[in-house]
Formats: C-alpha cells, structure tokens, sequence
C-alpha cells in the first residue's frame, strides 16, 4: 500500500512538474503585442467551430502579468490564462467561456457581465475582486481561496467549490442551483435571496452564513459542520437557516431539524411547484 502511495505521488508531482514546463513563457512577462494576439484569437474562436485547441492562434497568456489592462468586452473564450497575474484588470462583459485561469492571483478586477461558463480557476486566490451578474455556470473552483468579493446576482448553476476557502463573500440573488461545496470552508457568507436548490454543502464548514429568502429545496446538509455540537452554536445556525424559503424541504441531522415537523429525507423528489 505504502509502495503505491509513493508512485501515485510521484506521478502527480511528474504531472505538475510537466504542466508547469508547457508554457513558454517566462514569469510576469508583459504581452507588448496583446491587441494583435487578442485579433488572432478571435479568428481561431470563430472560424472553424469546434476550433482546434493547438492551432497557434489561440491565445496563450500563461505567467503573463496582465495588471491594469483594459479587456472589457473582449473574446478570450477558451484562453489559456493559467498562472497569471490580474490586478485592477477590467473583464467587464468579457468572453471567457473555457478559459483556463489555473494558478492565477486576481486582485481588484472586475468581471461584472462577464460570460464564464465551464472556466477552470484551480489553486487560483481572488480578493476584492466584482463578479456581477457575470454567468459562471458549470465553471470549477477548486482547491482556491476567495475573500471580500461580490458575486451578487451572479450565475453559478451547477458549479464546483471543492476544498475551497470562501470568505466574507457577496452572494445576494445569485444562482446556484445543484452548486457543489465539497469540503470547502465558507465564513461571513451572504446568500440572502439566492437560490441554494439541490445544493449541495458535503463535509462543508459553515460560519456566519446568511440564508434569509435563500431557496433551499433539496438542499444537502447532511454532514454540514456548523462548529462545535453546542446547543448556543445550534441555535444560532437555526435562527438564520429558518429564514431561508423551503429550508424544511432540505437534508439535514437530526440535530438541525430546527423545530421543523418534517423530518429531512422523508418528503419526495419532485420539483417544487
């Protein structure tokens, strides 16, 4: 068993190490001719569909450092902008369907508008950073850390935060229907008004999250951890998940049945009308 270990281990390292070693790029190297290549791209993202991901046209941003730039309304869909470094860049209305932004740092951008369907942001750190009204449906965060950002009235159905690090986050009126919180830690999250149906918080953290008008239905909170098993922690969970629209129709311990008379799991599967 130990043996195994070991070659798995090696093998992620050896993929890591080889991920790394593709981009051609040095680190923080400044795309002098970006106009040109965002041209390119845009050609290789329309022409032939579906476009071919090793044609050179595609645009490759990987180590780049791309602070300050204006690529509002801008076709990046399907980019490689992995291990990039984006302060106070303006995404507004952008197209990054596809895109990949693995290992990126982002600070003080604004995504609002942004189309961000299926993006990858692996092992990414985002503060203070606007996703308003941007579409990130079906788009993975996982293994990344986001703090003091606003996703209000955001898209994220059916998105994936695994192992991730939520804090003091903006979510009011967002959608994120069947989103999955594996394991993830959210503290001071906001999900006034947002739709949490068929959500689903396994082995998630939980720590001052606000659910008032939130949709829980079908939600899963079956091995949510809400802190220590007190009853002064238990009641304060209950006095805001009580709040929330249909939180009598989600999955829950026994121990959060927060006076509800329905036990969780014993109601039936059909969409709620």
């Amino acid at each position: 068993m130990m043996f195994g270990a070991i070659i798995v281990t090696l093998l992620c390292l050896s993929s890591q190490m080889a991920k790394a070693e593709d981009c051609p790029h040095p680190p923080g190297w400044i795309p002098e001719n970006l106009p040109d290549l965002l041209s390119q791209h845009k050609l290789w993202a329309t022409t032939n569909l579906p476009p071919d991901p090793h044609d050179p046209r595609r645009l490759n941003l990987c180590h780049a450092d791309l602070s300050g730039r204006d690529l509002s309304e801008r076709d990046l869909s399907g980019a490689n902008l992995n291990i990039t470094r984006i302060v106070g860049t303006n995404f507004k209305g952008a197209n990054l369907d596809g895109a990949r932004l693995d290992g990126a740092y982002i600070k003080d951008s604004d995504f609002g508008d942004a189309s961000l369907e299926r993006t990858s942001f692996r092992r990414v750190e985002i503060m203070t950073s606007l996703f308003l009204n941007a579409d990130l449906s079906y788009s993975q965060f996982i293994d990344t850390k986001i703090q003091d950002s606003d996703f209000m009235g955001a898209r994220l159905d059916g998105v994936t935060f695994w192992r991730a690090s939520l804090t003091s986050l903006k979510l009011q009126n967002a959608r994120l229907p069947k989103a999955s919180f594996l394991k993830s830690h959210l503290e001071n999250i906001d999900f006034s008004g947002a739709d949490l149906s068929r959500a689903d918080f396994g082995h998630s953290k939980i720590d001052s999250v606000t659910f008032r008008e939130a949709l829980l239905y079908l939600s899963n909170l079956k091995h949510v951890n809400i802190g220590e098993d007190k009853r002064d922690m238990i009641a304060e969970f209950c006095q805001s998940f009580t709040q929330a629209r249909a939180w009598q129709m989600s999955y829950r311990p026994e121990k959060l049945r927060c006076g509800a008379r329905i036990l969780p799991g014993k109601y039936p599967m059909e969409e709620q009308k």
